[in-house]
This record gives C-alpha cells, structure tokens and sequence, in this order.
C-alpha cells in the first residue's frame, strides 16, 4: 500500500512543479515586455520622436531618465512590497500600471502626455525583477533558485533584444505609434494570461516586513557601502545608456549607417549582455570568488570599449571598431553578480533584500542621470546639427565629448573601489543581479 501512496504522489508533485513552471514562464512573459520598454523608448525610436514632436536632444532622452528615475526611486518600496504581501500581488498590479502606461504612450498627442506615460511605464516596470525574485525564492527554494533566476534574467535580456533591430523593422512598417500600440497590446494579454495562471496556484503568504529607517540608514551611511553605491553610478549606467539611448543615433549620425543597421550592431550588444550575465556566475567561480577583482576586471574591459568609443569619433573610425567597442561595453555587465554579492556580503543577513534593493535602485539612478547628461551634451552641439527629414544629425563632436565623459565615469568608479580591501565570499551560488 505504501508503494501505492508513493506512485500517486510522485504525479502530484510534478504537476505541481509544472503549475509552477508554468508560473513563472507567465511571469516573464511580462517581465519581458517591462525590458523591452526600457530599451525600445527612446533610444530605437529617437529620430522619430523628435522629428515628430520637434523635441530637443535632452527632451527625447528624457523620455528615458523619467521611466528610470522613477524604476531607481521604487526599488526599496517594491522590495518591502513584494517581501510583505507576495511577489504574485506586486507582479501583476505593477504589470497593469506598466500596461497602462504602455496603452497610452503611443496615443500621446503632446509632450506632456508622453512624458506622463513613460512614468506609469517606468513605475509598473520597477515591480517586475524584485517582484520575480521573491516568487521563484518561494517557489522554489535555494537549490534551484540560481538557476532559475538565470532562466528568468536572460527572458528579460530578450526582451531588450527585442527592443532592437525587431523593434526598428517593426516600427519601419507599422509607424513607430501603431508598433508601440501592438506592443502594447501584446502586453496586456501576457498581463491577463498571467493573472490566468497564477490565480490557480495555492495563495503564499507574506511576510508582513515593514520598512525599517534603521536599517535603511545603516544600509546608506555606512562606509563601505557608501563606496559601493558611489561606485555603482558609473558602470551599469554607462552601458545603458549607450545601448538604449544614443547607440543607434550615434552609428546614424557619425557612421552615417542606415536605421536597421545600425538597430543591428545594438541588437549584438544586448546579445553580448544576454550571454555574459548567463555566464555571470562563472566569472566568480574562475577567481575564487575575489569580487573586487571581478568586479575590476570588467570596469577595465568598459573603460577600454568607452576609451575605443571617445577615440574612435575624431579619428573617423570605420564602422567595425564601433561595433567592436560596443561588445566591450555590454561585456562589462557579466560583473553583475559580483556587485550584488558585495553588498550583501558588507551587510547584515538581516538586511539583504534591502541592500540589494538599494544598490539596484542607486544603479538606475545613475542611469537616469547619465540619460539626462547625454541629451544635455547634444543639445550643447545643437548650434551645429543639420535637420533632416530622418531626423536631426548631431556633429561627431558631440559624441566624441559624451563617449570622452563616460570614459572618465569609469576611471571615478574605478578609484572609488580601490579604496575597498578586497574580499572573497563562500557562496556556492549566484546571487540577484542589478536589473
């Protein structure tokens, strides 16, 4: 009898595990779309934004800084939101803001309106990682979490791949509103086909945790931390921008390629990103867990594409040293692993998910910043851009000054850590990633 109960209980529990699986691939289906956003506005789109709305450089990247500023600015909220009431719960209502806002982009009809989309996007978008986290965390457990979560970051990564040249095509064929509305409908049914799927699993509980202001300043004052955070503004923030901003734009205006190709070598850029942070966890494993020096390793291989970059404008590099240097820049996030093992590693146990939660929300504020300051140094150079019917070209001057600034983000980023000791960590694991 009892080998019977054994062979009836194996069936039920991979149902279950396959109810779950089928769980989080609802989940980051959605997760998919709030990354897709991310890089697709403005930076696959900027000529068209512009000239359509006869905005400025700073204006069109702003549409960028809004959604991220308010992302960095939600990450302790979401954090102790999805920790208290489920990461279900967060997920899905964060999803519908997101669709809300994506609804509601493309029917824009002045600035304002466009502006005012983005941050519901950005702030439905800001639930989605944190939100995923906790889920396959409670789902799953940490046996199989890592690499999970793997699975989970790379859905993401292709949804910013997808942001890309796809999303260029698309837009050359439908009109860049008429793509985002199809888009955005897309993501409304992922959206209901989650709530499908997750409303028939067994409800978990949360945990009930409020947010501690002691424990967020310890977080924020303390000194190693302090050199973290600092550190953290100018190295993820950097390949953003140059990926999801001005990276197209830039092969357009100073190489002079066409849309879809130029889409293309952004489109091998976030390839480069998807691969290297699903091989974040062997990097760690390759140096026995030395994080700083990981974490030096890869600022020395983004220096490298950023110093390419600003060297490359005034000598009127060819094309394939672009597309070169902007694989060094996407390699550089594989680090990611490594920034968020430090933080938790300089942290109490009890204050994990908040550290983590700071240091992604430090990141994208970095972003949004260096998003601001890129549009801010175009329209500088504004006295002498040319107006196209394609668009507005800015002078290889420009971005000579703006690649030659980020390059200096890099070195600040750099001294900022050489001030920590270096330290090893006896995970056997991978940590969250920035995201």
């Amino acid at each position: 009898m009892t080998g019977a109960f054994q062979s009836l209980a194996i069936p039920e529990r991979w149902r279950r595990r396959q109810a779950e699986l089928g769980a989080v691939a609802a989940m980051m289906a959605v997760y998919f779309f709030s990354y897709f956003l991310r890089v697709a506005v403005p930076g696959t789109i900027f000529d068209e934004i512009q000239t359509e709305f006869s905005l400025s450089a700073s204006a069109v990247a702003g549409l960028g800084s809004v959604f991220l500023g308010v992302y960095a600015g939600s990450q302790l909220l979401v954090g102790v939101a999805a920790d208290r009431f489920g990461g279900r719960r967060t997920l899905l209502s964060g999803g519908a803001i997101m669709a809300a806002g994506a609804l509601a982009f493309p029917l824009a009809r002045d600035v304002y309106s466009l502006y005012a989309a983005r941050l519901l996007c950005g702030f439905g978008a800001s639930f989605m990682y944190l939100s995923l986290v906790r889920e396959v965390e409670m789902l799953f457990g940490p046996r199989h979490f890592p690499a999970l979560l793997g699975i989970v970051l790379f859905g993401g990564y292709a949804g910013g791949m997808a942001g890309t040249l796809p999303f260029a095509l698309l837009a050359a064929w439908l009109h860049w509103r008429r793509a985002l509305f199809t888009v955005a409908l897309l993501l409304t049914l992922s959206w209901i086909g989650c709530w499908l799927v997750l409303r028939r699993l067994p409800a978990t509980p949360g945990s009930g945790s409020r947010v501690s202001l002691r424990s967020l300043l310890a977080i924020l004052f303390a000194r190693r931390n302090r050199l973290i955070l600092a550190a953290s503004l100018f190295n993820f923030p950097v390949y953003f921008v140059v990926q999801n901003v001005v990276g197209k734009k830039f092969l357009q205006d100073v190489s002079r390629l066409p849309s879809g190709q130029a889409a293309a070598f952004v489109l091998v850029m976030a390839g480069t990103t998807a691969i290297g942070s699903s091989l974040s966890g062997l990097w760690l494993r390759l140096t026995g867990y030395r994080l700083l020096l990981v974490i030096r390793l890869f600022l020395g291989i983004l220096f490298l594409g950023t110093a390419l970059l600003a060297a490359g404008v005034p000598l009127r590099a060819p094309p394939w040293l672009f597309l070169f240097a902007y694989i060094l820049v996407a390699a550089s996030v594989a680090s990611g692993s490594a920034w968020a093992a430090l933080i938790k590693q300089m942290n109490d146990r009890a204050f994990v998910a908040q550290s983590v939660a700071v240091l992604n929300g430090t990141i994208y504020l970095g972003v949004a910043l260096l998003a601001w300051l890129s549009g801010f140094l175009l329209d500088a150079y504004a006295g002498r851009s040319v107006l196209t019917s394609s668009g507005r070209l800015y002078p290889p001057e420009a971005y000579g000054s703006l690649f030659f600034v980020m390059a200096l983000c890099v070195v600040a980023g750099y001294l900022l850590l050489s001030r920590l000791p270096e330290t090893w960590t006896g995970m056997t694991s991978q940590p969250p990633q920035s995201q």
